[in-house]
């Protein structure tokens, strides 16, 4: 058990200790956001690809969310004096995925955004971008549990 994890044990919702600086905050959520920023277009190059109407109307929902969770991450950045990356240097059809592998691609995509969290995990985080990077998780967890029901149903048209 780390010590961050014996802390978060015995204080529960509590904080003790030293955490990272506020600069070193917004130099590790930019490239979060940013890897974000690209997995949700990502997602949102999936909606014409799928030929369920449950499974688009899902997506929407969890596109909602996804936009969400990077407006928390920017709200902690700028919280912490600093400039949240907004994506308007990127193009979001270069972010369109090969419709014949969509969803193996969206895998990919979603598992290496899952490795930038839990790199995050071991860093002394304040508690806020603590709770902000658990969702985040939580999150993505929802969205890979959608990649296997819409792999298991075949709902992206070929």
């Amino acid at each position: 058990m780390t010590i961050k994890e014996i802390k978060s044990a015995i204080l529960r919702k509590g904080w003790a200790g030293k955490t990272i600086s506020r600069d070193e905050t917004v130099q590790k959520l930019n490239p979060l956001i940013e890897a974000h920023v690209a997995l949700n277009h990502a997602y949102t190059s999936l909606l014409p690809l799928l030929k369920s109407d449950d499974a688009k109307q899902e997506l929407v929902s969890i596109l909602k969310t996804a936009r969400l969770d990077v407006g928390k991450l920017m709200e902690v950045v700028f919280s912490c004096g600093g400039t949240a990356f907004n994506g308007t240097a990127i193009e979001p059809g270069s972010f369109a995925l090969s419709s014949n592998n969509a969803l193996t691609e969206l895998r990919k995509q979603e598992d290496t955004f899952r490795e930038f969290l839990m790199a995050e995990r071991p860093v002394e985080h304040q508690i806020r971008t603590e709770a902000v990077l658990t969702r985040l998780l939580t999150n993505s967890d929802i969205r890979l549990s959608f990649i296997r029901t819409c792999t298991r149903h075949a709902f992206v048209a070929a």
